[in-house]
């Protein structure tokens, strides 16, 4: 037995030098036409093929992958594997590397539902198929596999989807993963076992970019950990942990998300596409969903999303100024509300303006902001909005449906010391297309006296929408806010 291991070894080293000194680029063609066999892709080795004898390797240079007639859709600069010798005498086929480098991955989804690497798969020969089927042979049972070292260097990667019309890049990311063991008694994801860790330059997303994403997880029994990560988003350093269980036919998905100084600035011009914000909050999320595309996440979301912060600024709109005016303009007190200043609203108003439109400008400081949102049964409930500033409260209630983004009985409201609305404005529709419902007044108001609170308010959604104000008489009103942020 000894004598018969020698010898295989020695027949092994033969061939391993062999192979180390062959020129392998006359086999270009012939690889080539074996991976369009198999696959139906045209691959292009468009570099050399080269060998190296310790450890024992092969180096396949500038590739391109592509369906027949088309542009490529994947190329790299490089693909190196190596293996270990001694373990192939034991029936073990243990990896020291494998190392893909600069890759350029390109997917597009066309409107039709196919995808620019769809291909026509390959006639199989059914002479073969039927005589494999007739001989009744054993199954065939899998080497060990070990894998020390997989790494993705430098790839960059495009996807376009043109059915919803998204878009997402990721730039320079570069994998590393270790200790990679295939157990060949345990079925399909369960039995790949790992540990890694990810460095990305740049994701975006739509309007949304993620900047310096470091993570690392492991993969075991079809869990993935994501047990740390950080990352700047809107000019914020963030953090989060995430759980992906596949063990099951759905993917299982839980996110931890922690931002402690989120710059609303960044955040306000790249999600509210307006410089509608200023200043820091701490920013919690907490949300667990079942599916991986994004209709699924919508459905199935559920969990909080919180938002705190003091000494915010809302840029545009003076909010004390408006409530002071429009508190001079109800008691009739012209002194207070300035003459000059009601000539100028009816100014104008003649001129198609809204008649309070010099309210607009200046800032609204926030001595307090709180955003608790619950998120279950496709349903993102408003349940804590509120906001404080120097001397009044302004909250916000109602829900909105995460699936079809609809309001459901959304409505801003000023409020007095015991927490009552002293003006209400309720906003229909949609987050694209709000309307301003009618604003009614504990003490009953006119359309002229509120309108600026309907466009003020309205901003905030998006699009203004106006629309004739009614008088409401309610003395002894029912607390409108009863959360944690307190009247000034």
């Amino acid at each position: 037995m000894k004598k018969l291991t020698l010898i295989l070894g020695l027949v092994i080293v033969g061939l391993v030098i062999f192979v180390a000194t062959m020129d392998l680029n006359q086999y270009k063609p012939k690889i080539e036409q074996a991976v369009k066999d198999a696959s139906g892709y045209d691959l292009k080795i468009n570099g050399d093929i080269s060998t190296s004898f310790s450890p024992i390797g092969i180096s396949v240079a500038d590739v391109s992958v592509a369906v027949p007639n088309q542009k490529a859709f994947a190329t790299f600069k490089s693909f190196d594997v190596a293996l270990e010798l001694m373990p192939l005498l034991s029936k073990e086929v243990k990896v020291n590397y494998v190392v893909l480098s600069d890759l350029n991955l390109n997917i597009v989804k066309m409107k039709n539902g196919k995808t620019n690497f769809d291909v026509v798969a390959p006639k199989k020969d059914t002479k073969v198929e039927e005589t494999s089927t007739n001989e009744a042979e054993e199954p065939t049972k899998l080497p060990l596999v070990n894998v020390t070292e997989v790494r993705l260097d430098n790839a960059n990667i495009t996807y376009v989807d043109n059915i919803s019309n998204s878009k997402a890049n990721v730039k320079n990311l570069n994998v590393t993963i270790n200790d990679i063991s295939l157990d060949s008694t345990k079925e399909k994801l369960k039995s790949i076992a790992l540990r890694g860790d990810v460095k990305i330059a740049q994701i975006t997303y739509n309007k949304y970019n993620i900047y310096n994403t470091t993570l690392d997880f492991d993969l075991k029994d079809a869990v993935a950990n994501l047990n740390s990560m950080k990352y700047t988003i809107f000019d914020s350093q963030a953090s989060a942990k995430a759980r992906v269980d596949m063990s099951g036919k759905i993917p299982k998905i839980s996110v931890e998300e922690l931002i402690p100084n989120l710059k609303l600035e960044n955040f306000s011009k790249e999600v509210l596409e307006k410089e509608l914000l200023q200043g820091v909050v701490n920013a919690k999320v907490n949300i667990s969903f079942v599916g991986a595309d994004e209709l699924s996440v919508r459905k199935t979301a559920k969990g909080v999303i919180l938002f705190d912060g003091q000494n915010v600024g809302v840029k545009g709109y003076d909010i004390d100024k408006i409530v002071k005016s429009y508190n001079a303009l109800k008691s009739g007190d012209l002194k207070k509300a300035g003459a000059s200043f009601l000539s100028s609203a009816m100014d104008n108003a003649s001129k198609g303006k809204g008649a309070f439109d010099n309210l607009k400008g200046g800032t609204t400081a926030i001595n307090r902001l709180h955003v608790k949102i619950d998120i279950a049964k496709k349903v993102a409930t408003l349940s804590d909005v509120a906001i404080a500033t120097v001397n009044n409260r302004v909250a916000v209630k109602g829900a909105i449906n995460i699936v079809d983004e609809s309001l459901k009985g959304v409505t801003v409201a000023i409020l007095d010391k015991k927490g009552c609305a002293s003006y209400s404005q309720g906003i229909s529709g949609s987050l694209s297309n709000p309307k301003g419902k009618s604003l009614t007044s504990k003490d009953g108001v006119s359309q002229e006296q509120v309108q600026e609170v309907i466009n003020m308010v309205s901003s905030f959604f998006g699009k203004k929408k106006e629309k004739k104000a009614e008088k409401k008489s309610n003395e002894n009103c029912k607390a409108f806010y009863t959360g944690v942020v307190k009247h000034p």
